[in-house]
């Protein structure tokens, strides 16, 4: 089995996109999803992350806010070895705050109650949601993954072996079942091809022809 890190931010639509796609393609591929904890909040604080237009700034803040809390969960469920858990509840919480076909929803704390029941995760481990003793972990592994990366650091990101695959959106909509495998081993075959310039485990700038 194959193991994909993705560093995600449960607040950053195009982290829930990579995820739903890593989701829809691990068991057919043999992967096993690990996430890199990553919080917008700790990192942006109460501003709006850079591009976000301002008709929905409050709303990108106090996603970001609330995402904390689950990250923090996630946290507490990787400790007791609970990774299995970590991706059903990242996706029953986004599903929430990003559901298709309509505009985003502000989220609540509530929003965690809910995604929670929805999966195998016990309540008791919603206790780790308001432990901010449990943001030095966050921390720690985002500034592990701008050491890893060398760049400052963006979610979503995928590496594996502690390999840049690659960092940003790669999803500009969720993949449906038909799509989603195509769309991985064509991935997956980049990645894997030392020549193929944005994959390379030494990238080298190119000229610009024109």
């Amino acid at each position: 089995m194959k193991e994909i890190e993705i560093a995600a931010d449960p607040a950053c639509p195009w982290s829930g996109l990579a995820m739903h796609w890593l989701a829809q393609v691990a068991p057919a591929r043999d992967l096993r999803i690990r996430l890199r904890p990553y919080s917008l909040w700790l990192r942006d604080g109460d501003r709006p992350p850079t591009g976000v237009p301002d008709f929905i700034a409050a709303l990108a803040v106090e996603t970001s806010r609330q995402s904390l809390r689950v990250t923090r969960v996630f946290t507490a469920l990787q400790a007791d070895g609970r990774d299995d858990a970590v991706v059903p509840l990242y996706l029953a919480w986004t599903a929430h705050v990003f559901p298709p076909g309509r505009p985003p929803q502000a989220p609540t704390p509530a929003t965690l109650t809910e995604a929670r029941a929805a999966t195998a995760v016990t309540h008791t481990y919603l206790t780790a949601a308001d432990d901010p003793t449990r943001d030095d972990l966050i921390r720690t592994a985002m500034t592990t993954l701008e050491t890893l990366t060398n760049a400052p650091s963006v979610v979503p990101t995928l590496l594996t072996d502690n390999r840049l695959l690659t960092q940003g959106a790669l999803l500009t909509a969720p993949t449906t079942p038909t799509q989603a495998l195509p769309l991985w081993d064509a991935f997956a075959l980049l990645a894997t091809t030392p020549t193929f310039a944005p994959f390379s485990p030494t990238p080298t700038p190119l000229p610009a022809c024109g």
